[in-house]
């Protein structure tokens, strides 16, 4: 068999031993799941402008606003209001006959979609159940409204329900997702381990696996709005979060997979949380994150047990102080509201009335993909006006698009892609915690464009790699480009393949594989589980 070689770096967690080859056999068909969906060219920024007193002011034009991106005022490409669900009239031409805003919508009602998002990861059952209860009565749906509802257990993401406008379908997956085990009073043990009470632990272990727990539910949230299809129109990601930890004064465990030693980490809410808020402001998420703890059950347990004295009083704890500034960073970042202690009995009602009266502004940006964060301001000029809206976007690169995409496979799998063809060898220590493990990936050509060259055809693409252990701890995520030189442009079933090791984790886990094409956007995949 001929062998053809890639001409690219090996993935930074692999020694490098790569090979590639054709092989004429049939792709497999791809599983049916849901998947990647961003394909983003305009940036929405849905401004709520109130006065002092929290009222709605209404009737204003887009010469009544600013926009800015990273300090410098771009144009507002368009702009419309939107009252009680339904488009204003357009406002008046400014004097001197300057040429309307075009507006993003036709007219008539505007609905609102709701992700909602079950994180069973950090809430106890009958907090979370309580919720949901309430969440269903209040439901009320308009003809153009549509809720989509997912969990996530931990480990993976599951798919309740599609888009669908019907209420009581809704009603009827939110009474399953019920039934579904709740993992938070194993969070609520562990805040214990060793530990003051009422406070975050004290335990290094304990610790290390809570803030790890945290970041796979925050990866969870983004690869949620990512893998149900973004819908039209105004988008909320209703969040039913148990709490995630903020700040952790004490030792974090050393990452085996990095030669360094125990460290002091307390880490900013932008360092652990940013993936979801940066994800939500890409796609035009407003997040409203509810609190399904309410009040923390260890402030009353801890004053209890202790007879020393504690600056935090008997109706809250360190870490219910810390999981609210969680909650209101994400809704403050992506301009929404926090739902917060007993305003989370009523989550629905506040939520819908919040979202039916806005200004839309829009604008296209010059997309770089350079991965640089952009900040967005809006500021209106009517005196004592407040106003409420996203605080940026991202310009991802092709590269971290891939290993977003890769995220999303580990806890959702996906839809409409061809499948990878994985075959792994012996696994061998290398070192306490670690193994190398050899893989082969037959990639299938038929979903990469192969270009012209003057010896033939040559296939550049993108491979990225995820694993995820049984206990939602993640590896690190690397892309690496390929490029495959053909001396034929491919035909039906052709395979690429590549060869190389990698070090893992000792223990079971799962592993991704995503392939993207550089040129056409075409995607294949694979998944597997490992016990090495």
């Amino acid at each position: 068999m001929k062998l053809f070689r890639f001409a690219s770096l090996a993935l930074v967690l692999t020694a490098p031993a790569m090979a590639a080859s054709v092989d004429q056999r049939q792709s497999p068909q791809p599983p049916s799941s849901f998947g990647e969906s961003i394909d983003v060219r305009a940036v929405n920024v849905e401004a709520v402008v109130t006065d002092r007193r929290g009222n709605r002011i209404k009737g204003l034009s887009p010469s009544d606003f600013q926009l800015f991106v990273d300090g410098k005022e771009v144009p507002i490409d368009y702009f419309t209001e939107v009252v009680e669900g339904e488009t204003a009239a357009p406002p008046k031409a400014a004097a001197g006959g300057a040429e309307a805003v075009a507006s993003p919508v036709s007219g008539g009602a505007v609905g609102t979609s709701y992700l909602v998002f079950i994180d069973d990861s950090f809430s106890i059952g009958v907090q979370r159940d309580l919720v949901l209860r309430r969440l269903s009565s209040d439901l009320r749906l308009g003809p153009e409204d549509r809720v989509a509802v997912v969990a996530f257990n931990g480990r993976g993401v599951d798919l309740l329900s599609d888009w669908t406008g019907d209420a009581e379908a809704v009603r009827r997956t939110l009474a399953k997702a019920q039934e579904r085990p709740a993992m938070g009073i194993n969070r609520l043990a562990m805040r214990r381990t060793e530990g003051a009470p009422g406070d975050l632990v004290a335990d290094t272990g304990a610790s290390y696996l809570l803030y790890s727990e945290a970041e796979t539910a925050v990866t969870a949230a983004a690869a949620a709005m990512r893998g149900v299809a973004v819908p039209e129109g105004r988008k909320v990601f209703l969040l039913l979060s148990g709490g995630w930890p903020l700040t952790n004064p004490h030792q974090l465990l050393a990452d085996p997979l990095r030669d360094v030693p125990s460290i002091t980490y307390t880490p900013r809410p932008e360092e652990l949380f940013e993936r979801v808020t940066e994800t939500a402001n890409l796609l035009g998420y407003t997040i409203y994150p509810v609190d399904v703890q309410g009040l923390d059950p260890e402030s009353t347990w801890a004053d209890a047990r202790s007879s020393e004295p504690r600056d935090a009083g008997f109706i809250t704890s360190n870490w219910e102080r810390g999981t609210d500034s969680v909650l209101e960073y994400l809704a403050e970042e992506t301009g929404g509201k926090a739902v917060l202690n007993s305003a989370r009995l009523n989550a629905f009602e506040r939520v819908a009335a919040d979202t039916r009266s806005y200004y839309w502004l829009g604008f296209t940006p010059e997309w770089r993909a350079d991965d640089q964060r952009h900040d967005i301001e809006v500021k209106v000029k009517k005196a004592g006006a407040r106003l409420r809206a996203r605080s940026g976007f991202s310009d991802l690169s092709r590269e971290a698009r891939a290993e977003l995409q890769t995220e999303s496979l580990l806890l959702f799998g996906t839809e409409g892609m061809e499948r990878i063809r994985v075959q792994t060898g012996t696994a061998r220590r290398s070192g306490l915690w670690l193994v190398e493990l050899p893989v082969t990936l037959e990639i299938p050509a038929s979903a990469m464009t192969p270009l012209p060259t003057a010896d033939g055809y040559e296939v550049q693409a993108i491979l990225s790699m995820g694993a995820l252990d049984k206990f939602g701890g993640r590896s690190r995520l690397e892309s690496v480009p390929l490029r495959l030189a053909l001396p034929a442009a491919p035909g039906p079933g052709v395979y690429a393949r590549f060869e190389t090791t990698l070090k893992l984790r000792r223990g079971p886990q799962k592993l991704v594989f995503s392939v993207e094409d550089a040129t056409g956007g075409g995607q294949s995949w694979a998944d597997l589980e490992v016990k090495p």
